[in-house]
């Protein structure tokens, strides 16, 4: 009866040493620090954009956290939980915002966090951030994809046009001539400076995004560098 018993234990001892150990192993997995006490923030978004359960959460650039849920409230509203290691919670304020971001421009996505207006008040476990709406990175590149495929048609066009004019009998005084030659070069020129002006509007709004405002500052200083470097050289 003696030994049966200490077979047991022992077998239960192993059976709840085990638990434990897989129940560490899936922490872990969820990147979720087992030796320190976390907040937990959350905020509404109408699109997640691929994010997951799991990815990190960065402050400034530093991990601070990871995404530990994420839930369909209807429709429209996806709800976003994270747990933050309290060390940062600190710097965060009651207007911080809550931002889905990526690891570069095609990387795993991710929470970015702003710091907040420094007079309001630190955030408390539980708080509900102001998000920020996604920047669709893949749609302005497909704009600007086709912006400038339109913008090769229309030169292409100009181009005919300039080598008809300069290789035609009297095609010089046509052109000037004809109404409808005319307004197809106005035509031409103005789509050309559509397409232009709203690719240029496409790249002033991924730079005043605080998502890829690091990205391009860091592209600045690539050229400063650049020119820097020829300047020596000379």
């Amino acid at each position: 009866m003696k030994n049966n018993m200490q077979k047991i234990k022992l077998g239960v001892f192993v059976i709840v040493g085990l638990a434990a150990f897989f129940v560490a192993i899936f922490y872990v997995g969820q990147n979720k620090n087992l030796f320190s006490s976390n907040i937990t923030l959350s905020s509404i978004f109408q699109n997640v954009n691929g994010l997951g359960v799991g990815n990190n959460v960065r402050f400034a650039g530093i991990k601070v956290g990871s995404v530990s849920d994420i839930v369909i409230v209807d429709d429209t509203s996806i709800k976003v939980v994270v747990d933050i290691d309290h060390s940062y919670q600190k710097f965060l304020r009651t207007d911080s915002k809550m931002a889905i971001g990526s690891d570069g421009l095609m990387g795993d996505k991710l929470i970015d966090l702003t710091s907040g207006t420094m007079s309001m008040p630190n955030v408390k476990d539980g708080d509900l951030l102001i998000a920020v709406k996604p920047l669709d990175i893949d749609g302005i590149m497909k704009k600007a994809q086709n912006t400038l495929v339109n913008i090769e048609i229309l030169t292409k066009e100009v181009s005919d046009i300039a080598y008809k004019a300069n290789h035609s009998d009297g095609i010089i005084h046509t052109l000037l001539d004809d109404a409808q030659a005319n307004r197809r070069l106005k035509s031409i020129l103005r789509n050309t400076e559509s397409a232009t002006a709203h690719l240029s509007e496409d790249l002033k709004a991924a730079q005043s995004s605080f998502l890829l405002r690091g990205y391009f500052k860091k592209k600045e200083k690539e050229k400063e560098k650049e020119e820097k470097a020829k300047e020596k050289k000379e």
